[in-house]
């Protein structure tokens, strides 16, 4: 058995390295191969490897096209399994499609408008009760996000995401962030142009993400930094049950290899949906804690069972990874996909 890793962006140079050290705590040989270099396609072909392992960087919409594009040739072209699957990745930092799976495979989510009209984007806001969300395609720890009080701000979005005079003319709407944590730096590429997403607002309580790699589940609470989930720290318990049951049902019916999912709880105890994701960050070596013990969650026969352990989600999560890949590679689980 022989994996292929994708190597790309420097950025996510220390994830490339995170699955080159899975692969050799599973025993399994590896190549790293450039995604960037020239003879891509002749690298990858000739490399003769048996399925390849992908780590994107989607925060600028022409990476996330790049990627798109190129793991459909491997896939599709090449007909080589890559991991997590071509399905997931299309759906991965990408809200627009969030919103289109949720709605069509019955999942609750906070009402999510997409639109691609200035006149329809503006009467909707005309119309609409507020607070309203704005929210960029792409864009993780809560970035490109907007909350937004009042009609008047709201034109002002659209306006600046279709042009105020014309199509050409539209500057597009810019997330913020800051640098060292006091310097707002605007992110030039994630300007979103000519569509707007608007989603209903959700006066929340708690946040929970919910994951799940080959057969291991995991979860912790997110408390509440600027209106949303925070990123940095984590709260730990036994997920609701409910949570755990939806992602493997998800999981489970779609063929999903690497899921998370972040979840909205109101006052009420009503649960919403935001965002799944295939790729995400596992930098704890583990990712759930029940009586203050570190583990992982599986599901054995007909309920889910908390099992101790601090180290299942080491390297990113990817041991996990690279173990559920091999054990499908070997019993052809992805030819009836490729």
């Amino acid at each position: 058995m022989k994996l292929g890793i994708l190597k790309s962006y420097p950025e996510i140079d220390d994830l490339v390295e995170s699955y080159a050290h899975a692969c050799e705590t599973c025993g399994v040989e590896y190549v790293i191969l450039d995604l960037f270099s020239d003879d891509w396609i002749e690298q990858i072909r000739t490399s003769k490897v048996d399925g390849v392992l992908v780590r994107e960087k989607a925060n600028i919409a022409e990476y996330k096209e790049m990627y798109n594009e190129r793991l459909w040739v491997i896939n599709k072209y090449l007909h080589i399994p890559i991991y997590p699957s071509w399905h997931e990745l299309f759906l991965y930092e990408n809200k627009r499609m969030y919103s289109y799976f949720f709605e069509t495979h019955g999942v609750r989510t906070p009402k999510t408008h997409v639109f691609y009209s200035k006149r329809k984007a503006l009467d909707f806001c005309k119309h609409t009760s507020y607070p309203i969300v704005f929210k960029t395609n792409g864009g993780s720890s809560g970035t490109g996000v907007t909350v937004v009080h009042f009609q008047r701000k709201a034109q002002q979005i659209v306006n600046s995401i279709f042009g105020r005079f014309h199509s050409r003319l539209a500057f597009g709407h810019l997330p913020w962030t800051k640098v060292a944590g006091f310097f707002p730096v605007p992110k030039f590429g994630m300007s979103q142009r000519h569509y707007v997403i608007i989603q209903e607002y959700v006066d929340i309580l708690t946040e929970w993400r919910i994951i799940k790699l080959g057969d291991t589940y995991a979860g912790y609470m997110r408390p509440l930094e600027n209106g949303h989930g925070s990123c940095e720290k984590m709260e730990y318990g036994m997920p609701p049950i409910e949570l755990l049951q939806l992602i493997k049902e998800i999981s489970e019916k779609e063929k999903f290899d690497s899921l998370s999912l972040d979840v909205l709880i109101d006052k009420h105890g009503d649960y919403y949906v935001t965002e799944m994701q295939s790729l995400f960050g596992c930098w704890a070596a583990h990712q759930c804690e029940v009586n203050h013990v570190g583990g992982k969650i599986i599901y054995d026969v007909d309920h889910f069972e908390f099992v101790s352990g601090e180290d299942f989600f080491k390297y990113n999560g990817n041991v996990l990874r690279v173990d559920d890949f091999v054990k499908k590679l070997k019993v052809g689980y992805y030819y009836d996909n490729i």
